[in-house]
């Protein structure tokens, strides 16, 4: 009865000490000691609970706890870590997004209403390239392509004859 007591006692050390290893290896991982909490969690809760019966071998469960409890110090300093670097980054994609519209409103006050062309000939082969940079031949053509204005014309024609 007392050997299948210790056996079971062991089993709760040999888990906590199993988890807070895991626990400690994912906390020292940068990014990833927030998942970390969870087994530290469990290993320190497994700890306490062998610690809390009377046994005489005690060494894994002190060890699991005091492995879990590293771990999870290391987690939480992460997280708060990660939250400082988060309140410091500031608005990057908003300054990213400002920096490419000042950039293509510079090249459209340098070039102005003007047509881009370029060509390539390459043996008896040749492509040509046109591009304009005027805003209102750009919806233009974009409306082309989507078909919107002739098929809109269509309908009011056909509506019109058929009344």
């Amino acid at each position: 009865m007392e050997e299948e007591r210790s056996a079971k006692q062991s089993g709760v050390g040999v888990g906590a000490l199993v988890t807070a290893i895991i626990a400690f290896l994912l906390a020292v991982i940068p990014c990833l000691g927030l998942i970390a909490i969870i087994p530290a969690v469990i290993a320190i809760v497994l700890a306490i609970i062998g610690l809390s019966r009377p046994q005489g071998n005690q060494g894994m469960l002190v060890g699991g706890l005091v492995v879990g409890i590293i771990a999870l110090m290391i987690s939480v300093s992460q997280s708060f870590v990660l939250g400082k670097i988060a309140n410091k980054s500031g608005n990057w994609a908003t300054d990213i997004e400002k920096a490419i519209r000042d950039v293509t409103d510079d090249l459209e006050k340098e070039f102005g209403d003007n047509e881009v062309t370029i060509k390539i000939n390459s043996n008896n082969d040749s492509v040509e390239i046109k591009a304009s940079t005027k805003r209102g031949d750009l919806e233009d053509r974009l409306q082309e392509l989507e078909g919107t204005t002739d098929s809109v014309k269509l309908k009011e024609d056909t509506t019109r004859g058929q009344w």
